[in-house]
């Protein structure tokens, strides 16, 4: 008789690419180990972007905002400022965002320069000039373009604009009259921006949050937004921010906001959206999916989802993960990345983002959108006759910010011991790796030793556990060495390491 079976189940291959320990892929058998999912650390100096002009009405942070780390080192923001509540009545109305600037050298002290783009009062401001043909973007996502040589295309920013009505004559399936259809601009530095001249390059999609980001591995463009569900309805009559929903039914029918991936080469020809997580087992009745921050860490797809509770009408975000983009992961009894706290706080309801995590030196940092408001009912409490005083706030007296948490680099996840040692071994691996570098912190009497061995368990000579050099400190990039020695790489075929 012949056993088959898949190699790729028990033996590794990833180069030199940094391992996480997100789930169990890379690990064998463990002894004594938990895995740890760390929440990040608010910076005292929080919100460090805030109303603070006198032409400021509602800078919005929550999801219309997007923020980058330039090659210069220098901090980046683009975010609308909302001079219209956006409801009348009960009645939705155009919102007349506008778009905004501030930058940082150190992520922590943020200024908006006067560009002298647009003067109001007589004053020159932070706003950029924008060419309003479609209208002011009311959802953006800024990157900078590593592949295109063009530096009048060195920026690139996805946005639906505020203007758009792609269902006028009725040509879509989407029902919103507003912030619909998928367009680009172009920019050279950032604050002078070129519209692509087919926009809306997309009439299909139209969600009013997005995140654009570039995979290098499939050298497509992708971006992940907030949808809705097929039989939405336009009658105004209609609940359209909370339906009803069937928690018994398969889980292709979920009539709530969920997170939808595009892809495209161009940016002209976008693939059909994709629903790739919607609300399930892990989450409440009445949770709903607002947005996702995408990033990789090594061969993980990970996000950052703003997980949003309509009863409660609050926002948290919890951290995702995928081996593929589509089939995301939860940790299911997982805290929040980035908790909220008491009511007197200046976030104290709403926490999430759409901006990728920041490396900066030994730290990530997480620029995240933070209210002291809930978030609806200051602009349909009135109208729905809700018993709240946000009802009576105008807009310039909701208090909405930037805030910044920070968490050891690359710490989201980690393995770790107590009291008794710790055992941890991985699958056999291919490497290409020159040497061994681990990210640790040991406590108290902690410590670390590193054993090489073949696929069969046996220790490879030089790179035992009585020759590695003991680790007790705490270092994000420390290099194991056994005798001084950290060329791993001489080391011929599989390996492992415990």
């Amino acid at each position: 008789m012949i056993v088959g079976y898949n190699p790729e189940t028990h033996f590794e291959r990833f180069g030199d690419q940094t391992q996480y320990f997100l789930d169990d892929t890379v690990l064998e058998w463990v002894k004594n180990i938990k895995r740890t999912q760390h929440v990040a650390t608010k910076h005292a100096a929080n919100p460090v972007i805030r109303r603070d002009r006198p032409w400021e009405v509602w800078p919005h942070f929550n999801t219309t905002v997007t923020a980058l780390r330039d090659e210069d080192g220098r901090f980046r923001c683009w975010y609308m400022d909302f001079t219209n509540l956006g409801f009348e009545g009960g009645a939705e109305a155009v919102w007349k965002p506008k778009l905004s600037y501030a930058e940082s050298s150190d992520g922590v002290h943020w200024h908006k320069p006067e560009l002298g783009a647009v003067i109001v009062d007589g004053q020159d401001t932070n706003r950029l000039d924008w060419d309003d043909r479609l209208g002011t973007p009311v959802a953006l996502s800024v990157i900078r373009d590593p592949v295109d040589r063009d530096p009048e295309r060195r920026y690139k920013m996805a946005f639906l604009p505020e203007k758009l009505n792609i269902n006028v004559p009725k040509r879509s399936t989407i029902t919103h009259s507003h912030s619909l259809g998928l367009c680009f601009a172009y920019s050279a530095d950032g604050f002078h921006w070129t519209q692509e001249p087919s926009n809306p390059v997309n009439l299909i999609w139209g969600g009013d949050v997005l995140s654009l980001s570039y995979d290098e591995e499939l050298s497509r463009y992708v971006i992940y937004g907030r949808g809705h569900y097929a039989a939405e309805t336009g009658n105004p009559a209609g609940d359209q921010w909370f339906t009803r929903h069937y928690p018994g039914q398969p889980y292709g029918w979920i009539p709530k906001r969920a997170v939808y991936r595009l892809e495209s080469e161009n940016l002209l020809d976008w693939t059909p959206a994709r629903r790739v997580l919607a609300p399930g087992a892990y989450h409440n009745l009445d949770d709903q999916f607002y947005a996702l921050s995408y990033f990789r860490l090594g061969r993980y797809h990970c996000g950052l989802l703003p997980v949003f509770h309509t009863v409660d009408n609050t926002k948290d975000t919890e951290l995702v993960y995928s081996h593929d983009g589509i089939e995301g992961s939860h940790y299911p009894h997982g805290p929040w990345v980035i908790p909220r706290e008491g009511e007197e706080t200046w976030d104290a309801f709403q926490v999430d983002t759409v901006i990728p995590p920041v490396r900066v030196g030994d730290k990530s940092y997480i620029f995240y959108g933070g209210a002291d408001f809930h978030h609806d009912w200051a602009f349909v409490g009135k109208a729905q006759g809700l018993d709240t005083p946000e009802a009576d706030r105008p807009p310039d007296k909701l208090n909405e910010g930037l805030g910044l948490a920070v968490l050891r680099a690359d710490g989201f996840v980690s393995l770790d011991a107590g009291l008794r040692e710790g055992i941890i071994s991985t699958k056999p691996f291919f490497s290409t790796g020159e040497r061994l570098i681990i990210n640790a912190r040991c406590h108290g009497n902690g410590y670390i030793d590193v054993e090489v061995t073949d696929p069969m368990d046996e220790p490879w000579a030089g790179f035992t556990r009585l020759e590695s050099d003991r680790f007790s400190g705490d270092s994000v990039e420390h290099v194991v060495t056994w005798q001084g020695r950290s060329a791993v790489h001489e080391i011929v075929g599989f390996t492992r390491l415990r």
